[in-house]
């Protein structure tokens, strides 16, 4: 189950993530992902357990949010059927 797309999620938090696909946004997008290749290269280093289990933490959350916002507009497409 998605952190940002559950069943608990909203209507206007979907479409939220829904224009993260616009073009003015994709700099943002770009910097999560960003985020997220430095989070997994720092991760794959890492030798202390705490370190190690914040960086995952980081990683899940990085990789939901882009996971959520490539799959906002079919979740919003099934809502509207």
């Amino acid at each position: 189950m998605s952190l940002f797309l559950s069943a608990q999620t909203e209507r206007k938090h979907v479409e939220a993530l829904n224009r993260c696909r616009l073009p003015e946004l994709s700099s943002l997008v770009e910097l999560f992902k960003i985020i997220e290749e430095d989070t997994l290269r720092s991760l794959a280093k890492a030798d202390d357990s705490a370190r190690i289990y914040r960086l995952q933490g980081r990683a899940e959350v990085l990789t939901d949010f882009l996971e959520a916002v490539e799959k906002a507009s079919s979740v919003l497409e099934r809502t509207r059927k």
